[in-house]
């Protein structure tokens, strides 16, 4: 499955900072009833006021206001977590409500069981994975240049970050994102790369440190970089050592050279590069296991959202795989999907969609392990 999206994220909340609450989002979500955004804030917030309390008040991006939680929200839209289009859940939510992990927090929502906050802020190594996903394609001209530049400076203050983030990199990602739009949309990018364009200027022209920090300008970069630094932390890549500092992650240095590898990679092929690369080494899954994966996560996305995608049942499927401990890609799934619709064809089939995606009209199998 491509990225879909527009790669860039153009508008980010400094409140929303914490991936875990995307997964909550999702299991609301997990019905199929569609919900308007407000009416999703208003459930979120909800589904946190029965959060059993058990991390530290000062952590960051804690959801407990209205307007936190429609910022949630919003990163939910924006990460592929939920289609604001349909009222529905995302993508890459709907591939995580296929993942084992989701199960505890669909027990909450449904208010069967009440969980500790942490078991919705950590993320597993399956959710990492996703979401590191989610952030590559949906934020690729942003987070790809980020991390390039974090593995070379290894450890960094906040102040750094926005400086070289915002007069560095972002300008550079809207003037690529600008060349992929139409030309009435990217006019609007191209005033606000004008603007980018003078950010160093525009803050060295302030006369002490109270002006620059009461700046418009100021506000801009505290909203845009460290929230990207904290999912960053969220998804084990980076690590905070003091207030306001923040170093490369043991994990991210162990495995440098493969992220490195994903990140020289052009947007489209990130999904695959990220299974080859990042997904823990492990052994193949025996056939009949990859079959019935399939045939269960078919199941699932068929009953949350009616009309299930080819791509997003095989990515869906691998990712269930590898939480489970086994290695695979959506490719792999790709080849079993073939395997059954030729063993089965009365059972197993794909037709095209209206914008000519292929869907999955029927895999009613049922095989044992």
């Amino acid at each position: 499955m491509e990225g879909g999206g527009s790669g860039l994220i153009l508008e980010v909340h400094g409140d929303a900072c914490r991936l875990g609450y995307l997964k909550l989002a999702s299991c609301i979500l997990e019905d199929g009833s569609p919900r308007s955004p407000d009416y999703l804030a208003s459930l979120m917030l909800e589904a946190c006021r029965s959060l059993a309390d058990d991390v530290e008040e000062k952590q960051l991006g804690l959801l407990k206001s209205e307007v936190n939680a429609r910022n949630y929200v919003k990163l939910a839209e924006n990460l592929g977590f939920y289609d604001r289009k349909t009222g529905r859940v995302g993508d890459f939510g709907a591939v995580y409500l296929c993942l084992s992990s989701s199960e505890p927090l669909k027990k909450h929502v449904a208010g069967e069981e009440q969980l500790p906050l942490s078991k919705i802020l950590l993320l597993n190594q399956a959710e990492k994975l996703l979401f590191i996903q989610a952030l590559l394609t949906k934020d690729h001209y942003m987070m790809a240049p980020i991390l390039k530049w974090v593995f070379k400076a290894r450890e960094f203050t906040r102040q750094q970050a926005m400086q070289t983030i915002m007069e560095e990199i972002y300008p550079e990602a809207l003037r690529r994102y600008a060349k992929k739009l139409p030309e009435k949309l990217s006019r609007t990018v191209e005033k606000e790369l004008a603007e980018a364009s003078a950010f160093r200027e525009k803050r060295e022209s302030y006369v002490s440190k109270i002006e620059w920090i009461r700046s418009r300008q100021y506000a801009k970069y505290r909203h845009a970089v460290p929230p990207r630094l904290e999912w960053l932390v969220d998804v084990g890549l980076l690590e905070r050592a003091q207030r306001g500092r923040y170093v490369l992650s043991t994990h991210a240095s162990k495995h440098h050279h493969e992220l490195e590898v994903v990140l020289s990679k052009p947007r489209e092929k990130i999904e695959q590069e990220i299974f080859k690369h990042l997904a823990p080494a492990a052994k193949h899954p025996p056939q009949n296991v990859e079959s019935q994966t399939m045939a269960d996560v078919y199941q699932s996305l068929n009953r949350m959202m009616g009309r299930v995608r080819l791509d997003l049942l095989c990515l869906a499927s691998a990712y269930t795989l590898v939480e489970k401990g086994f290695k695979s890609s959506p490719h792999d799934m790709m080849r079993v999907f073939s395997y059954l619709s030729l063993l089965y064809p009365e059972r197993v089939f794909a037709t095209y969609s209206d914008d000519g995606a292929a869907e999955v009209s029927g895999l009613d199998i049922q095989l044992t392990e």
